[in-house]
C-alpha cells in the first residue's frame, strides 16, 4: 500500500540494533557500546535499542544534560543580544574597544611629536630670555601639547569603527 505523499512516519519507536544505532549517531560501534556501558544510552531488550531514546539519550549526553530547547533559546538570546550591540554601536551609543584604542594610540602618537618639537620651535624665540620667561614659555608650550590628550571626538571613534566593520 503506497503512503500518502505528505504522511510522515514516526521512527522514535522502531527498534534497532546496536550497528545500526551507531550508524545513525555518527560513531564507531566501539564507542556506542562504551556510552552504553556507561549508562548514557538505555537499552530495549538483548541487543536491542528504540531510536528515539538513543537519540534523545545521546543529544543529551553531548548538550551535557542540557536539553535542545534550552539550547535553543541560549543560542537565539545570544543572537539577539549580539543585534543589540551592533545596533548600538552603529547608532554611536558604543564603540568597539580597538576604534577608541586606535583613536587613542594616534592622539598619543600626535601628542609626542609635539613634545619632541617643543626644543625645535622654543629654542630660537628664547635665546637671552630670563629663567621665568624660558618656563613660562615652555609650560605654554607643553600645555598646548597635551590638550591633543584632552580632546574627545566623537567623529574620529566613529570613523575608525566605521573601518573596522568594512
Amino acid at each position: 500500500m503506497a503512503r500518502a505523499k505528505n504522511e510522515v512516519r514516526d521512527f522514535r519507536s522502531k527498534v534497532i540494533s546496536a550497528p545500526e544505532a551507531a550508524l545513525l549517531l555518527g560513531l564507531p560501534e566501539r564507542t556506542f557500546r562504551r556510552l552504553i556501558e556507561e549508562g548514557v544510552i538505555p537499552k530495549a531488550d538483548r541487543g536491542e535499542y528504540i531510536l528515539g531514546d538513543v537519540a534523545e539519550a545521546y543529544w543529551k549526553h553531548r548538550l551535557g544534560g542540557k536539553s535542545f530547547e534550552v539550547e535553543q533559546t541560549r543560542l537565539t538570546k545570544a543572537r539577539a543580544d549580539r543585534l543589540e550591540l551592533d545596533l548600538a554601536e552603529q547608532r554611536g551609543e558604543i564603540h568597539r574597544a580597538s576604534a577608541i584604542m586606535r583613536v587613542w594610540a594616534n592622539n598619543v602618537i600626535n601628542t609626542k611629536t609635539r613634545l619632541l618639537a617643543i626644543p625645535s620651535k622654543a629654542a630660537p624665540e628664547l635665546v637671552g630670555k630670563s629663567i621665568q620667561e624660558i618656563q613660562s614659555n615652555m609650560k605654554k608650550e607643553i600645555s598646548e601639547a597635551l590638550m591633543e590628550l584632552t580632546d574627545y571626538d566623537e567623529h574620529q571613534i566613529t570613523r575608525a569603527a566605521a573601518s573596522f566593520r568594512k
